[in-house]
C-alpha cells in the first residue's frame, strides 16, 4: 500500500491547503448555482424536505441543467470547512504556547478580519455604484457586516454581499474559542457541541430562527469543535488513513453518509460530521499525485481572494445568465473571472511586512 505521508499529525500543511483549495471553489460554485433560476437547491440554513424531493426527481428524469442540480446538491460544504481548519489550526498553534492573552487574540484577529473585509467592502461598493447605485439604501447594514456585528440583528439583518455574512460568524468563533475551548477540558467541547445541535432541533427547521442560528456561531460549533479535538487526538487516527485503500473506503463510507444525512432535519444538523469524514480521506488521496495537489494548493493560496472577489462577479454575472440561459457557457466565465481576477488582485490583498 502506498504510504500517504511521512507526518505525524493527521493532517500535514499540503493537506490543508488542498483542502482551503476545494473548499473555495465549493464556495464560489455554491454561490453561483444558489441563484440561477430553475436549478435544484440544497439545504443550507434551513431545510426543507422538498429541496431534496426536487433534486430526487432531477435525479430521476435529468434535464440538461443536471449538473448543475448535482453540483447545487452536493457543494454547500465549504463554509463548514474552513470552520474546521480554523479549529484545527488555531488549536495547533495556540494550544502549545506559554499563554495566551484574551485582549490581544481577539483585538489580532478582528482586526485581521477588518482589514481583510475592508478591501472587498470597497470593491463591492466601486461595483454596485457602476451596476446598481439604487443598493446603497442599504449602506447602513453594509457598516454593520463591515464591523462584524449585522450577524446579530435580530430584526431585520441585511448580509450584503452576501457571503461576507461569514466574517462575523468567525469573529464570533474566535471570541468562543478563546474563552470556552482554548485548554479546555475535551469534555466540555462535546458538551457545547452536543448544546448547539441541540438548540437548533427545537427551532422550526425552516423558518426565521434557523437562519438566524445559523448565519451566527450556533452553526459553526459542532465543525470548528471537530477541529480543536481532531487536532487534539487526530495522531490517533493517523495509522488508520495511512493507505491509500484505507482511505478510497472511508471516503466512499462517508459520501454515502453525506448523502443520507440530507434526507431527514436531525442528521442533516450533523451533516459538518460527514463533510469532515469526506474532506480528510480525499484531501490525502489528492496529495499522492503532484499536479492535483499544486492545483488544489495554489487554489487554497488563492482562498482568501476568490472569498471576497466571487460576490462581485456574481453581482454582476448573475442576471445575465439567468436572462440569456446559457448556464453552462456563463459559468465557465464565472469560473475563468473569479480565478483570473483573484489572481490580480492577490498583490492588493497580500500581508505586508
Amino acid at each position: 500500500m502506498t504510504n500517504l505521508t511521512s507526518e505525524q499529525n493527521l493532517l500535514s500543511r499540503m493537506e490543508c491547503n488542498i483542502m482551503r483549495g476545494f473548499a473555495i471553489m465549493a464556495i464560489a460554485l455554491n454561490n453561483f448555482g444558489t441563484w440561477l433560476n430553475g436549478i435544484v437547491k440544497d439545504n443550507e440554513f434551513g431545510y426543507d424536505y422538498n429541496q431534496v424531493e426536487a433534486f430526487m426527481t432531477s435525479l430521476k428524469h435529468p434535464k440538461d441543467t443536471f449538473l448543475l442540480d448535482l453540483l447545487a446538491f452536493y457543494s454547500p460544504f465549504g463554509v463548514m470547512l474552513f470552520i474546521f481548519l480554523s479549529g484545527y489550526g488555531l488549536t495547533l498553534k495556540y494550544e502549545g504556547s506559554v499563554s495566551l492573552s484574551t485582549r490581544k487574540f481577539i483585538t489580532e484577529h478582528y482586526k485581521k478580519l477588518f482589514m481583510m473585509q475592508l478591501k472587498g467592502v470597497a470593491l463591492f461598493l466601486v461595483v454596485i455604484l457602476i451596476f446598481d447605485p439604487d443598493r446603497l439604501v442599504y449602506f447602513r447594514h453594509l457598516a454593520g457586516q463591515l464591523l462584524m456585528v449585522e450577524n446579530l440583528n435580530p430584526i431585520n439583518p441585511k448580509l450584503t454581499p452576501g457571503p461576507y455574512w461569514f466574517f462575523g460568524m468567525i469573529m464570533e468563533i474566535y471570541v468562543i474559542y478563546r474563552l470556552a475551548f482554548y485548554r479546555r477540558p475535551t469534555w466540555l467541547i462535546f458538551f457545547l457541541m452536543l448544546v448547539s445541535i441541540l438548540i437548533m432541533a427545537c427551532v422550526g427547521a425552516n423558518g426565521k430562527t434557523m437562519y438566524y442560528l445559523r448565519y451566527n456561531f450556533c452553526m459553526a460549533i459542532l465543525p470548528f469543535g471537530l477541529g480543536v479535538l481532531v487536532a487534539r487526538f487526530g495522531k490517533r487516527l493517523y495509522c488508520v488513513l495511512h493507505s491509500t485503500t484505507t482511505c478510497l473506503l472511508v471516503l466512499l463510507l462517508f459520501v454515502l453518509l453525506l448523502t443520507a444525512c440530507k434526507f431527514n432535519f436531525y442528521s442533516w444538523l450533523i451533516m459538518p460530521l460527514f463533510i469532515i469524514g469526506v474532506s480528510i480521506p480525499l484531501a490525502k488521496l489528492l496529495s499522492i499525485n503532484h499536479l492535483t495537489a499544486d492545483v488544489f494548493c495554489w487554489l487554497g493560496g488563492l482562498s482568501g481572494v476568490i472569498f471576497l472577489v466571487h460576490p462581485l462577479l456574481r453581482e454582476v454575472i448573475i442576471e445575465r445568465t439567468n436572462s440569456s440561459g446559457n448556464y453552462y457557457g456563463m459559468f465557465l466565465v464565472y469560473v475563468f473571472l473569479t480565478i483570473s481576477i483573484s489572481m490580480i488582485l492577490k498583490p492588493l490583498f497580500a500581508k505586508r511586512r
